[in-house]
């Protein structure tokens, strides 16, 4: 083995290691991609979508409205109609969730979510339909608390279904 034969090992060498670090960081990127919502695929197309976020990598609170006009979420099958019974565990995790908004207000005043953040509670009604997907923790001391959710409320009178996240 010569020179020149150490020289194009260690080029090549160089080259795959250059290729191997793009494939890592075109997988790192895409997997940070929302995948779509199951949830709000199951209503068919929306009209509009205004969605606001807050936070980075792993910690972050999503608030979104969409707008359909022709969603039928008696059929849907991950939403269910609101029933009295339901509002307890709505308003709890409501409740936490502008928890949150506070505490982002706070820290970050000029938060599109907060900025944005214009849910009115007063249109829940036994009409609507909702789905929630949360987990909650139950720390050392015996405190439990919501650690992680998707809140799906969908006003059946408007045709506008309301998104909140947590992952904080």
């Amino acid at each position: 083995i010569n020179n020149s034969d150490i020289n194009i090992y260690q080029f090549m060498k160089k080259q795959i290691a250059a290729v191997l670090v793009c494939i890592l960081l075109l997988l790192s990127i895409s997997s940070c991609a929302a995948p779509e919502d199951k949830v709000i695929a199951s209503l068919g197309e929306y009209e509009k979508k205004e969605f606001f976020t807050s936070g980075r990598f792993q910690d972050y609170t999503d608030y979104a409205k969409y707008y359909f006009t022709s969603a039928n979420a008696a059929e849907n099958q991950y939403l269910n109609k609101i029933q009295e019974t339901d509002f307890a565990i709505i308003n709890t995790h409501l409740d936490d969730f502008e928890g949150w908004i506070e505490t982002i207000k706070d820290s970050e005043p000029s938060s599109e979510v907060v900025l944005n953040y214009d849910f009115d509670r007063e249109i829940i009604d036994t009409e609507d339909y909702f789905y929630i997907d949360s987990e909650e923790h139950t720390w050392s001391d015996g405190h439990t608390s919501l650690v992680r959710y998707n809140i799906y409320l969908f006003d059946a009178q408007t045709q506008v279904l309301y998104y909140f996240h947590n992952n904080i």
